[in-house]
């Protein structure tokens, strides 16, 4: 049996990385994977190519490294 445990909302931070002018940047973060990708998509079609969404580190509530990558979802 396989049991999926969603984190509590505030739990994690998901920050929305891309690259401008060789540095990494944070595009947008939010409580959950869903708003901070919306939020990278929208930053990056304002930016007019000037900046690339990359995807989006998972970091814990409290801590400085990030615990885990998820790439960017598809264009729909």
């Amino acid at each position: 049996m396989n049991t999926i445990i969603k984190p509590e909302l505030g739990e994690y931070l998901y920050l929305a990385m891309g690259e401008c002018n060789g540095h990494k940047v944070v595009m947008g973060i939010g409580y959950t994977y869903e708003y901070a990708d919306k939020k990278a998509k929208e930053f990056e079609a304002a930016s007019c190519g000037a900046v690339q969404y990359l995807d989006v580190s998972v970091v814990k509530a409290g801590d400085k490294m990030k615990c885990s990558t998820i790439s960017k979802s598809p264009e729909q």
